[in-house]
């Protein structure tokens, strides 16, 4: 690494402190988008008995119809962040998701509400691939992965506030509605509780959407690297043409491969954890599922706060001492540590002791999540990284949403016949997930290090 390519207030670069700027405004974005996606597993109770509606109703609403939009548009953003202004993609992405959530609080059939949860999984396609390509134009290579992992801690911030706060939000409106002459208020008066907390998050978000106003495109803030992309032969903006995206892909298949695959594994066992975890609590150790909830929510903000960052940072410092790879290492090393505790925790004889473990599969899948991103983020040049990007998020996404809870059911139901076994389901799913991934891996990380080998070597592909 050259001292040029070690500073980050280069011409190639933001300042510090604005690239920070930037991270940490991100990061609440992504906060936000989990706890949109996640309030409805907090609401589902009062959701169902507003609107008469069934358990397949209710999960139609809560993961197909988020899952599959957020999923698949996802790969069509990235391709779109290889070419356009970002930050204005991002800003379309949040105001979509905003006004959609805010507008499921005016639902009064079932149909408004699942059409309507398709516009926030088409609104938070754009902000993970988008963000990720951002990302690398702010920060060295091999400063990557911290500030990656600061802005991916926006999922277990989110997800734990969703469990903890998203209770006491509901409660707040459930006393706001029980108030005299609530019916009497313009527009929203007599809407129920639930309905208030999509409205405020939603409204929430389409006034957030202003900050991204101070966000910078790369592309066009710095002369000198419009110069340098010049020189490559490639415009500032021009994406990569796809038959170059699909030769590139041919020659580091086995390192796309493994690092993809790998990641999809981790998020089926993450899902499917995220999905029962609280009724396996209440259904094996007899819990109240009100009073676990915020027992959850802290177990997820901490493992997942702390696997993140540990991840992020480690790799970073691995990297500046010369260690190949380091991204790829810290990933393999968080399935190592996540796969015993996911098939020991939904077996412990307490709650207590089942919290503990599950901290810890909780701490090893997001070392994974954080240093898998910044790993994409090294992997593939800038003019195809959204695409990458999306690719990445798709598979991750649909496999952990689509398939990682019903294969949990589907084991408690043809399986064990038996609904308080819901525990030894997420032992299976859960621990072998992470192990196959474990092993993919180790399989493909001398892939990873050669392609990095060639990257700095010559020019970029």
């Amino acid at each position: 690494m050259t001292s040029a390519e070690d500073k980050h207030n280069s011409a190639d670069y933001p300042k510090p402190t604005y690239a920070w700027y930037v991270v940490f405004l991100m990061m609440l974005f992504y906060v936000l988008s989990f706890m949109d996606r996640q309030i409805i597993a907090v609401l589902i109770d009062p959701i169902k008995v507003d609107m008469s509606l069934s358990d397949v109703q209710i999960s139609l609403i809560g993961g197909l119809s988020f899952g599959l939009f957020y999923s698949t548009v996802g790969i069509f953003i990235g391709r779109l962040a290889d070419s356009m202004h970002r930050p204005w993609l991002i800003a379309m992405g949040v105001f979509i998701w905003s006004l959609t959530t805010a507008l499921s609080g005016l639902a009064g059939k079932f149909w408004q509400l699942l059409i309507l949860r398709m516009g926030v999984g088409l609104g938070e396609s754009a902000l993970l691939p988008s963000t990720l390509s951002l990302l690398a134009d702010y920060f060295p290579a091999k400063r990557l992965a911290t500030p990656t992992s600061v802005f991916l801690l926006g999922a277990p911030i989110g997800i734990g506030l969703s469990f903890a706060a998203g209770g006491y939000l509901f409660s707040i409106a459930q006393d706001i509605t029980a108030a005299d002459g609530w019916g009497d208020v313009f527009f929203i008066g007599g809407s129920a509780a639930w309905k208030l907390v999509l409205l405020f998050l939603g409204v929430i978000g389409m006034i957030m959407t202003l900050g991204l106003l101070t966000v910078r495109e790369p592309r066009t803030m710095s002369a000198a690297a419009a110069k340098k992309q010049k020189e490559k032969g490639l415009k500032a903006s021009e994406a990569a043409k796809l038959s170059e995206v699909k030769t590139y892909a041919k020659k580091y298949w086995l390192a796309i491969a493994s690092l993809y695959v790998g990641m999809a594994l981790i998020s089926l066992a993450a899902y499917s954890q995220g999905f029962w975890d609280i009724t396996f609590l209440a259904r094996t150790y007899d819990r109240d599922p009100s009073t676990v909830t915020f027992m959850y929510g802290m177990v997820q903000l901490f493992g997942g706060l702390c696997g993140m960052l540990f991840a992020g940072i480690t790799a970073d410092r691995l990297s500046k001492r010369g260690v190949q790879g380091a991204s790829v290492i810290m990933v393999t090393i968080g399935a190592a540590i996540a796969t015993p505790f996911s098939f020991l925790y939904p077996l412990m004889g307490t709650a207590s002791s089942a919290l503990w473990l599950m901290i810890l599969a909780i701490f090893g899948s997001n070392m994974g999540f954080a240093c898998a991103a910044s790993a994409v983020q090294r992997m593939f040049p800038a003019s195809m990284l959204g695409l990458a990007a999306g690719i990445y998020f798709f598979l991750s996404n649909s496999v952990g949403l689509l398939i990682g809870p019903t294969i949990v059911a589907a084991l408690t139901d043809y399986v064990f016949a038996d609904a308080d076994k819901v525990g030894y389901s997420l032992s299976i799913v859960g621990g072998s997930a992470r192990l196959l991934a474990f092993i993919i891996f180790v399989a493909g990380l001398k892939a990873y290090k050669d392609l990095l080998r060639e990257r700095e070597a010559g020019p970029a592909a």
